[in-house]
């Protein structure tokens, strides 16, 4: 099968993806290089998954690969890059204070006003002898999104093998929406400040709960609105 101008822009989703990644583990933290670099793929990344589509129907090429591939692809990236948020950019992360409010100096040389850090719930890391550095993002809503995927990725599988199909809703385009924004934003706001502050994550860690909330909430319209369709694979499955 050949691929379409929109698959080919579909796919590179994937491609960008560890590219992101790697710039976000990788690259230097000196004038924030790592979140102008990264924020700047995950950009691209968020266009091609409004270009892919908008090209398909231009050219009268949408295609059930397309409708399969690109759901799949928007969750390998998104996921993989709030996977990765879980982890202190480029080996440093935000500078943290210790037990007495004492505030330690990161590996090159930034120090921080953390009064703010104490208030989010941050993975901290030890980067070095007597340094600390927070991730940017909590794992616990990171893990209710996975979940999330997960479960709407097995329910269109379970579906479309017995020739029946889920209706889509708003809401999961609002979800994802808000985390392209999300995922964007955790790296511009460091990136054009020049530095890194204490509100970068707290902004991080409100923004990532608000995309777990609407995570959940989406999925559980798409249960409930797509019941009846549930139901029958059920009857099929009993039978």
């Amino acid at each position: 099968m050949a691929l379409t101008l929109a698959d080919k822009i579909t796919l590179a989703r994937l491609g960008l993806m560890p590219l992101a990644v790697a710039s976000y583990l990788f690259l230097p933290i000196h004038y924030t290089l790592a979140f102008w670099f990264c924020g700047w793929i995950c950009a691209f990344a968020e266009i091609t998954d409004w270009l892919d589509g908008k090209i398909a129907r231009a050219r009268g090429e949408v295609s059930d690969f397309g409708k399969l591939a690109d759901p799949f692809c928007d969750v390998v990236y998104r996921m993989g890059i709030f996977l990765v948020y879980l982890l202190p950019i480029a080996g440093v992360g935000y500078p943290v204070a210790v037990a007495g409010g004492e505030v330690l100096p990161d590996t090159v040389g930034y120090v921080a006003n953390t009064s703010a850090i104490g208030d989010v719930a941050q993975s901290i890391y030890l980067v070095a002898p007597g340094t600390y550095g927070a991730a940017l993002v909590p794992w616990f809503p990171v893990f209710l999104m996975i979940i999330r995927e997960l479960i709407a990725g097995a329910l269109r599988a379970m579906t479309a093998a017995r020739g029946l199909v889920l209706a889509a809703r708003t809401s999961g385009k609002v979800k994802a929406w808000f985390q392209g924004v999300t995922i964007i934003t955790v790296m511009a706001f460091p990136a054009f400040w020049f530095q890194l502050q204490p509100w970068h994550l707290t902004y991080a860690y409100w923004a990532t709960w608000a995309c777990a909330i609407l995570s959940v909430g989406s999925i559980i319209e798409y249960i409930w609105v797509n019941r009846a369709v549930l139901r029958q694979l059920a009857q099929h499955h009993h039978s």
